[in-house]
Formats: C-alpha cells, sequence, structure tokens
C-alpha cells in the first residue's frame, strides 16, 4: 500500500507529545481485513516509557527494560511503543480508528511526562505476579466482587479486567495494613491504574 505521509496536530497544547504522522500502513498479518501502521511521534518519548508502563495494568504491558521498548496490549491490538517516538500498531480497522486510538495512548505520554517532572519513579511491572497482590488481598473469597475466589480477582485484577476498588473489604478501616501492602508493591500510579480510589 503506497501512500504519502499524513501528519495530524492531535492535543495542541500537549505537555510532551502534540503532533503525530503516519508513516506506514500495510495489511495486518494477525487479522484478516484489518491494518497495521507504523505512526511517529513528534517528541522522543524514551524517558517517560518506564512510567507509561505504570499507567496500564501489568498484564497489559510487555516492557524490555535493556532496549527500553514497551509492547502494550490494549484496545484489542497491539501497541509498541519506542524510545525515539515510533509506534506500531496492528488490529486497526481504518487509518481513522488508528488515529483516535494513538489519541488515547498520547494522551497518557501527556500524564506520564507530568508526572516525570514531579519528579514520579517507576515501578518494574514485569516483576509483580499474582502471588505478590494476593498476599496482600484480605482472603476471604467473600465474592463481594464478582469473583469467587481472592485469586480470581487477582489474575483479573492483573489483566486490567478488575478493579481494586471491587475489592468491598479492603476498604475497610481494619485492613488498612493489606492497602500499605499494595501501595507497597504498586506504588500510588499503580494503585490508581488498578482503580484505587481511596486518595
Amino acid at each position: 500500500m503506497e501512500m504519502e505521509e499524513i501528519k495530524k496536530e492531535i492535543i495542541p497544547d500537549g505537555a510532551l507529545v502534540r503532533e503525530v504522522t503516519l508513516k506506514q500502513v500495510k495489511p495486518c498479518i494477525a487479522s484478516e481485513g484489518k491494518i497495521r501502521v507504523l505512526m511517529e511521534l513528534d517528541s522522543e518519548i524514551g524517558k517517560v516509557i518506564p512510567l507509561l508502563a505504570n499507567m496500564y495494568p501489568p498484564g497489559a504491558v510487555n516492557y524490555v527494560k535493556k532496549k527500553n521498548i514497551l509492547t502494550l496490549t490494549i484496545y484489542d491490538r497491539l501497541i509498541s511503543l519506542y524510545p525515539s517516538g515510533k509506534v506500531s500498531m496492528n488490529k486497526n480497522h481504518d487509518v481513522e480508528e488508528a488515529f483516535e486510538i494513538i489519541k488515547r495512548v498520547m494522551e497518557k505520554i501527556n500524564r506520564a511526562y507530568l508526572a516525570y517532572q514531579d519528579g514520579a519513579r517507576a515501578r518494574d511491572v514485569d516483576k509483580i505476579g499474582p502471588m505478590d497482590l494476593h498476599q496482600c488481598l484480605p482472603g476471604t473469597n467473600c465474592g463481594e466482587c464478582g469473583e469467587s475466589t481472592c485469586m480470581a480477582f487477582t489474575m483479573k485484577l492483573l489483566n486490567g479486567e478488575q478493579e481494586l476498588d471491587s475489592c468491598q473489604p479492603l476498604k475497610e478501616p481494619w485492613m488498612q495494613e493489606k492497602v500499605q501492602c499494595l501501595e507497597k508493591i504498586l506504588g500510588q500510579q499503580l494503585m490508581e491504574t488498578l482503580g484505587w480510589s481511596g486518595y
């Protein structure tokens, strides 16, 4: 598919990224009838990639620390972000949909940049497993969250299919030690990412 590059201003007042250029469109190997795109942001994003990884559920994140490359499994597609500002994205219905999705990602990049400027530090999401979080949950298997066990809740939490706020016992005053356990493992940004509104 030969095409001319398309440059769009997406977030005029963005703190770090404002524009994106569509560089390439090819047929999607993973999904027939859809397209994959290569885009380039108007700024390098290497310094914010670790923080950006904390803005998505750990189960949706594949972060290659050595190369500082982040691949997200979100919006039913794979989105890879590179330090240079290059972005690849598969399973798009069309170019317009790709621009809609990149806008959402750019909004998070700008939030990550503001957090970076405020001195926020990223947590290693690849080191957070289900057992780490499960030990910090009440362990009552009460089912109030809609899951049959706390372990089932933990698995869905890591994949972004559940939110911490769904765990009702965790909100009780006598569960502060459990909340502190989660904060120690996750940090404030990941607590918020996983749906904790107790701040």
